[in-house]
């Protein structure tokens, strides 16, 4: 009885982390009003990195919006086309279920892989989806 007191507990306090992280990284990098500034580089990128960091957001259900979005935000500030073109390929494709908008299914459906630009499109707005595609027309 005790342990389900605290798994609930322990997502809610990771996911607070998670979202104050994102906020005091995006506060940091924001340039003219714009979360992304595809002008910076730097040689320690890593696009596995960012990929898991996105993955990991965006496959819980138990996120807000809120939180998903300052995660991905967060993940992206900084990061060049040709780094994000990294990042889908680390990406890969992954499990993700349109229908509800995270990794489970439900017995009588069959699992999806999709593209990155698949799971961006379902779990973020149309506004903020149209803003990364502006900082990315190639790749999304």
């Amino acid at each position: 009885m005790e342990t389900t007191k605290i798994i609930p507990i322990t997502i809610g306090l990771a996911g607070l982390g998670i979202m104050l992280f994102a906020v005091s990284q995006t506060s940091k990098n924001k340039k003219a009003g714009m979360y992304l500034d595809s002008s910076s580089t730097d040689s320690s990128f890593n696009a596995k990195e960012v990929a898991t960091m996105l993955y990991d957001a965006m496959k819980e259900a138990n996120f807000t919006n809120t939180e998903k979005r300052k995660t991905i935000f967060t993940a992206l500030t900084g990061v060049t086309e040709a780094q994000f073109s990294k990042v889908i390929t680390a990406f890969g494709n992954r499990y993700y279920n349109t229908l509800t908008g995270n990794t489970y299914f439900a017995l009588w459906q069959t699992p999806t892989k999709h593209p990155l630009k698949v799971w961006l499109s379902e779990e973020l707005s149309k506004e903020d989806y149209q803003l990364l595609k502006s900082n990315y027309p190639k790749q999304l």
